[in-house]
């Protein structure tokens, strides 16, 4: 008889339990579809279609031959920061000093890094609904619990203040705030922002304020940053970045501004995280900020003439209705009248009609009856969009 062997016993590997509560991207799945599919016309990805601009592309290149190719300080070239307090001093009406001050791996990042240095477990954080995707998934990371507040289209998704005031219980410690907001487009009003730097101050709450879109805002509408408000520059996190106004998303180049003492603890967390912003990227960026904003603002009017279109184009449909966004380059459109849902109807336009569209879904529950279309792409693609669109729709009515 052969000898019997024991059957050993092994540790089950348990992963963190605050991953098991973060849901599969709703985005990544229709891209993971349209993967291996030819003659597509996407309006998925929310990234300039522009090459960063030849002057910073040049900072960058200048800046490796002159050895910026080291560490550098965990919060940023000193010479950033301050040109970046002196930005945000001039443009957005915060009066900072470098210290208050830092300097992040993309926007994402500088989100993280405010949601875990607020967060204790069990507190709550008010975020929109719609609204981007990492919010929630991040605020679970963090141990926190995201409390959704909803955005309703036919409120043009800004926020009803009662609706915030009932979201607010006694674990709340912050409200994050995202104008001009991806994915609906919607930037608020300063007296929308008046009321809820009241609502904070009464409640004692911190402000998260994400404001990527600040330089894409139409019909001459103001974008105003809730930091500049009295009283809530000391309770108010504020986040910029390059990606959406200088075309660099892969730069992975971001920026926040703080109360000093928030500064100093999110320093904690790059010091043992990515340690510091990419070197010549930092270098990039000070070009971007000290140069000549031409870029920026042929950008824009690009994004203005695509808008246009686009809109136009989809109110034409049967079936669609889409209201002007007020910033970014998003429509976040109805598509109510079709009987389909959001995942079903951007499932229908990617594998008939060749059109990659993301679910409002993905953004949050709020999001069922609508898909985002993005319009940081060529015109030539939106007017083909539109007429794939257009042809699909009227197949299903």
């Amino acid at each position: 008889m052969g000898l019997r062997r024991g059957k050993k016993e092994g540790r089950v590997l348990e992963f963190n339990s605050n991953l098991k509560k973060i849901k599969p991207s709703g985005i990544r799945k229709l891209f993971d579809l349209a993967q291996g599919k030819k003659d597509l016309v996407s309006f998925g990805i929310g990234e300039p279609d522009f090459v960063t601009p030849f002057h910073i592309r040049e900072a960058a290149k200048k800046a490796l031959d002159e050895g910026y190719t080291r560490y550098t300080p965990n919060l940023g070239f000193p010479e950033f920061r301050e040109a970046l307090a002196n930005k945000l001093k001039q443009k957005n009406k915060i009066s900072v000093t470098p210290d208050e001050v830092l300097v992040t791996s993309g926007g994402t990042d500088a989100l993280f890094f405010a949601f875990y240095t607020l967060i204790n477990p069990e507190d709550e954080i008010i975020i929109p609904d719609p609204g981007f995707v990492t919010y929630e998934s991040q605020v679970y990371l963090t141990g926190g619990t995201p409390v959704h507040l909803p955005l309703r289209g036919e409120n043009n998704f800004h926020p009803d203040l009662e609706e915030l005031k009932n979201c607010i219980t006694p674990k709340t410690k912050a409200i994050l705030l995202n104008s001009p907001s991806n994915p609906t487009g919607a930037t608020f009003k300063k007296e929308e922002l008046l009321a809820i730097t009241e609502i904070a101050k009464e409640k004692d709450l911190f402000i998260i304020s994400d404001e990527l879109y600040e330089d894409i805002v139409y019909d001459s509408r103001k974008h105003i940053s809730i930091a500049s408000l009295p009283g809530m520059k000391e309770k108010t996190i504020s986040i910029f970045g390059f990606s959406k106004s200088y075309a660099m998303t892969g730069w992975r180049l971001a920026y926040l501004s703080a109360p000093p003492n928030i500064v100093k603890e999110i320093a904690k967390l790059l010091q043992n995280s990515s340690v510091c912003a990419n070197s010549i990227a930092q270098r990039a960026g000070l070009a971007a900020i000290q140069g000549s904003q031409d870029c920026v603002k042929e950008m824009f009017t690009a994004y203005n003439e695509r808008r246009n279109v686009l809109i136009t184009g989809l109110n034409e449909i049967n079936g669609l209705s889409c209201y002007a966004p007020e910033g970014t380059f998003y429509a976040f459109v109805n598509i109510k009248d079709t009987g389909m849902t959001s995942e079903e109807l951007s499932t229908y336009l990617l594998e008939k009609c060749k059109v990659v569209t993301v679910p409002g879904t993905a953004f949050g529950a709020q999001g069922e009856g609508y898909i985002r279309l993005s319009f940081a792409t060529s015109l030539e693609d939106i007017k083909e969009g539109i007429k794939r669109i257009k042809k699909g729709i009227e197949r299903i009515n």
